[in-house]
């Protein structure tokens, strides 16, 4: 009775703790094998030549965790679920492998666009165009690595080889990254796909850009051919306006490639450039399709798109007001918004004053001092333009930030000007200024500050109403110094001038007081 007794206690013992131990009467697990250090003997797995081969003795799948010694492969192995792979199960790859480092894990980090600058048919590779890729340790101990250009192989177009890689060698500590860099050369013989595949150890990683035909694009005789619907070019682009239109570059192709050109899309402040792709003919045009709601500003009122070409397609108001009549032909006078440098950043779209009737129109205003008779007010230099207010004498405009001063000659030298315009009238007399000039030495000084006005007094032409002494009368020309050009003297004689500020508001007379007249002095461009 007692040894029924014992040996039920013991089963129920075994029940509770579900532990064996061999070689051991203390078991720290679920199975403890040979416990004590002075074991002698080690752990042999299952062996078999495939993993496919082993079974579950129960049927069914290989439990997780299951693991075997592949005589094979010489290494072990276990089955897992592959979290990686979508959930799948599988045997993984051989785990603690005999090597000189298996505490070694590298694997490869891409990089952003893996092929840098631009590939073309026909043109030779500069030290721009490399194939780069990161590697990275992710093991526990530092790896040393060689690189060897040979690591890249280029294929898909002929003509492009692997030149070099750098860095040749490197040794990563645990967790470190080294970006490598391989330089290609040659030229491509064709379009088309090219793919970088790259390999080391047993990683591999593929990137694939395109080839594209040797075409010559004629960026300059870009257009939008009348065709963007609502119209921009009076006021520019107008925020929360849906616009449609198209836009054409022609080309011309020196070879005969065999793909075509590719498909782009580009967007920009919700305005979306499509070219769909097509072939290539002996010559023609690439015509891209605009269409979006415009998010950008009111104040700058204009995009610019850049193709893969290279090409610059601005869509946004007229440089000048000569552009915009030549564009909209037909434009009344008025106020209109003006990008002088379309696109460029020096600078912003402006509110102008356009003559669109004197002498043919297209004048665009760039100097206006209405001024009051008594007052001394300080002039302005303007990044932006001045447009009018008021054209009565004995109005003061000193203080209206949007009419009162002149451009800057930069700004004056943007609008690309091939004539000037002056007018001026004062309370001291009733003789007008009005006359245009196309000297170029006045131009130059004008616009740059180099030289002086000098000859504009035999090169210009009187326009209605033109009755002052100056310029015909001009035998001095002084130049006023930076932005000064305009209006510090630049043609007088000792009798009669144009000049503004420095107590000096002279407009054909030299009287040097200034609290007798009133004055407007205007200029306009061409």
């Amino acid at each position: 009775m007692k040894k029924i007794l014992f040996f039920l206690i013991l089963h129920l013992s075994y029940l509770s703790f579900s532990q064996v131990g061999i070689g051991s009467t203390t078991p720290r697990g679920a199975l403890d094998i040979n416990s004590p250090t002075t074991s002698v003997f080690g752990l042999v797995l299952p062996t078999n030549d495939s993993p496919d081969n082993m079974v579950n003795p129960q049927g069914g799948t290989i439990a997780f965790g299951t693991m075997m010694y592949d005589s094979t492969d010489d290494c072990i192995k276990y089955y897992q679920t592959n979290a990686a792979n979508g959930g799948g199960q599988k045997w993984t790859p051989c785990i603690l492998q005999a090597t000189d480092d298996n505490t070694v894990k590298i694997n490869y980090i891409p990089i952003g666009r893996s092929f840098t600058s631009t590939y073309k048919e026909d043109t030779p590779m500069t030290t721009a165009n490399t194939f780069r890729i990161a590697v990275k340790n992710e093991g526990y101990s530092p790896a040393s690595l060689n690189f060897l250009p040979t690591d890249l192989v280029i294929s898909g177009v002929e003509g492009i080889t692997v030149a070099s890689v750098s860095p040749t060698t490197t040794t990563l500590n645990a967790g470190g990254t080294v970006e490598l860099t391989y330089t290609l050369s040659g030229t491509p013989a064709d379009c088309g796909p090219l793919t970088g595949t790259w390999k080391k150890l047993d990683l591999e990683y593929t990137r694939t850009i395109n080839v594209v035909p040797n075409l010559i694009y004629n960026c300059a005789e870009g257009s939008w051919n009348n065709s963007v619907s609502p119209e921009y070019r009076l006021n520019g682009l107008v925020p929360g306006e849906f616009y449609t239109g198209t836009y054409t570059v022609p080309y011309t192709n020196d070879g005969e490639p065999s793909c075509d050109i590719p498909a782009e899309t580009i967007t920009r402040d919700g305005l979306t450039l499509i070219y769909p792709g097509g072939p290539v003919s002996p010559t023609g045009t690439i015509t891209y399709t605009l269409s979006g709601t415009y998010t950008g500003t009111a104040n700058v009122a204009a995009v610019t798109f850049t193709t893969s070409s290279g090409c610059q397609v601005y869509l946004g108001p007229c440089s000048s007001c000569k552009q915009l009549l030549e564009l909209v032909p037909g434009t009344p006078d008025g106020v209109y918004k003006l990008d002088p440098d379309q696109g460029l950043t020096a600078f912003a779209t402006t509110n102008a004053q356009c003559d669109m009737t004197t002498d043919g129109g297209g004048w665009t205003m760039v100097l206006n001092y209405l001024h009051s008779s008594g007052t001394n007010p300080t002039i302005t230099v303007r990044t932006s333009l001045p447009i009018i207010a008021s054209s009565t004498l004995a109005a003061n405009e000193s203080s209206n930030a949007n009419t009162w001063g002149h451009a800057s000659r930069a700004l004056q030298a943007a609008l690309k000007p091939t004539e000037y315009r002056f007018y001026g009238i004062t309370s001291a007399h009733n003789r007008v200024m009005h006359f245009k000039t196309a000297h170029a030495g006045s131009i130059t000084f004008f616009t740059t500050g180099v030289g002086n006005a000098n000859g504009i007094q035999n090169s210009f032409t009187p326009l209605s109403g033109h009755t002052t002494n100056l310029p015909a009368a001009a035998n001095e020309f002084f130049n006023g110094g930076v932005n000064n050009e305009l209006t510090f003297f630049p043609f007088y004689n000792s009798l009669v001038s144009w000049c503004l500020n420095n107590n000096r508001w002279e407009m054909d007379d030299n009287v040097n007081v200034n609290n007798n007249r009133h004055t407007l002095h205007r200029v306009w461009v061409r």
